[in-house]
């Protein structure tokens, strides 16, 4: 994730082999957002691969970042995505451990040794390496964890999605010394929009807690609206930037994106202690 990139956006790959709605989506983000993820197989389905949509996000400008599973291969396989994701000119690649699902053995390799091993897959081309981090995992899994991610190499990092604010700066305390300040942590917002979305993460995403203060407002049919909120929160924070994980809604992505660098600036603005000087 270059260090410019202030939002980013998941792209989620369709099953079949049709690139249509990723251009369309493309074409409505682009120039606002400068990043998109491209996932790896989302939710346990196979999915066209993201190497495929990588040319398709450069003829737009935008940068893409190749989220790359280890649950669903091997080493030869690994290092074969991360050599095709630096040939093409992806940005970055984002190692990600992947859901499991019933019945599949998950692959051998660890995400601490992929981005171990990273720089020199992509060699000569630099590709930034990324992980995920989960505020709202068992603190002490999560920040051992976190620890070995930061030894072995990372370039930002992405969290899982967020609804509970209060748990996520309790996390982003216990962090201060984890992880350096070049690192950037990107904050991730989802647009769930109806009562069937916010039940599928209830019963299937591990650690992603919704409070029923949101959990209504999603029932409601206000989870744009809610999305639009986190986004600003996430922007008077600032040691965070912002990953929006829209769920088939890209149209309401730049009104998300839009919230949080009017919050970003607004938090960027001096008060009057500090602009006389006092700390």
């Amino acid at each position: 994730m270059p260090d410019t990139a202030d939002c980013s956006v998941e792209l989620s790959l369709p099953v079949r082999p049709d690139l249509t709605r990723v251009a369309r989506a493309l074409d409505d983000l682009a120039p606002a957002i400068p990043v998109v993820g491209l996932t790896d197989n989302h939710a346990g389905r196979a999915r066209l691969s993201p190497l495929a949509a990588v040319p398709t996000c450069l003829r737009r400008g935008v940068r893409p970042v190749v989220h790359l599973s280890c649950r669903d291969r091997n080493r030869l396989g690994l290092r074969q995505q991360a050599v095709g994701a630096a040939a093409l000119g992806a940005s970055g690649i984002l190692v990600v451990r992947g859901d499991p699902v019933p019945g599949q053995p998950r692959g051998p390799e660890s995400v601490i040794e992929v981005l171990r091993r990273l720089p020199d897959w992509t060699a000569p081309d630099p590709c930034l390496r990324g992980a995920v981090v989960n505020p709202f995992a068992p603190a002490p899994r999560e920040l051992r964890l976190l620890e070995a991610k930061v030894a072995a190499g990372v370039d930002f990092l992405q969290t899982q999605m967020v609804f509970d604010l209060a748990a996520l700066d309790r996390f982003l305390d216990r962090v201060d010394g984890i992880v350096p300040q070049r690192v950037p942590i990107f904050a991730s917002v989802g647009v769930l929009r109806s009562e069937r979305m916010l039940e599928f993460v209830r019963g299937r995403l591990r650690d992603c807690p919704i409070p029923d203060g949101p959990a209504v407002r999603i029932r409601a049919g206000a989870g744009v609206e809610l999305a639009i909120e986190l986004a600003r929160a996430i922007g008077e924070r600032p040691r965070l930037r912002l990953h929006v994980i829209p769920l088939g809604a890209e149209a309401t992505v730049r009104r998300i994106a839009r919230a949080y660098r009017g919050a970003r600036a607004g938090a960027a603005e001096p008060g009057p202690a500090i602009a006389a000087g006092a700390e």
